[in-house]
């Protein structure tokens, strides 16, 4: 089965498309949160908090009913390119979320925008599992790697540098599949996107993992449903 770790819901379309595809859905406020929430099925989850966008529109507060009924708390994180919050706004809701996942058990979904240094260190202060959604930073890198965290492999991997390095240097175990939805595969690919590409993008991430890791595309889809699951059960974390 297909995996996409990250994605943020766009219309009914998409779903016939998911069928056969794992889906975390991500609610980052309360309206997207209910949707993600009302989305679950079978082969579907929700993972939902406050994201560091919406961080001066509402609050942790507002948030945590959808929280405790996700399978992961996410995404949160801080963001210093593609958003003018407040930075001690974020900082705030961002530490406050990952004091909450760590009462709650709850695997967390990091946004690392702009910020991956001051966010790598401070998450060496918690032992929750971490899944760093769409990295694509050429620095920090290792010190990621070093704690153990798991990552996505974003839907611009074949012309992205830095999104390549994480493919070769991440461990198999670690890695795993996402779109982030059709509004990010449409942005990353820059042209409009269908449903048929959510699998499409999901056959893409898994050919360039299997090519930099030496194993079939079938082995390394078994692998990434494998690491879907652990990640979600809080096993197999380095340091943990």
């Amino acid at each position: 089965m297909l995996i996409d770790a990250h994605a943020h819901f766009a219309t009914p379309d998409e779903l016939p498309a998911r069928a056969h595809v794992r889906t975390v859905f991500c609610g980052t406020d309360p309206v997207s949160a209910a949707t993600a929430l009302s989305l679950r099925s079978e082969n579907r989850l929700a993972a939902c908090a406050l994201h560091p966008w919406y961080a001066d529109r509402f609050t942790v507060a507002e948030l945590l009913p959808f929280i405790r009924e996700s399978a992961a708390l996410g995404e949160i994180g801080l963001d210093s390119v593609w958003t003018d919050v407040n930075m001690a706004v974020q900082r705030e809701a961002f530490a406050g979320q990952l004091d909450l996942a760590q009462r709650l058990g709850l695997p967390v979904v990091l946004h690392t925008k702009g910020m991956e240094g001051e966010i790598a260190r401070t998450l060496r202060g918690y032992d929750m599992p971490k899944l760093v959604h769409w990295y694509s930073c050429e620095d920090y890198l290792d010190e990621y790697i070093d704690q153990g965290c798991w990552f996505t492999v974003g839907p611009d991997h074949a012309g992205n540098p830095a999104v390549q390095a994480v493919i070769r240097r991440v461990p198999l175990d670690r890695l795993l599949t996402e779109t982030d939805g059709l509004d990010a595969v449409a942005w990353a690919l820059n042209r409009p996107a269908t449903p048929d590409m959510i699998g499409e993008t999901l056959r893409g991430e898994l050919r360039a993992i299997a090519a930099a890791h030496g194993v079939h595309p079938a082995e390394a889809e078994d692998r990434v449903a494998e690491n879907l699951e652990r990640f979600l059960s809080g096993h197999g974390g380095a340091g943990l």
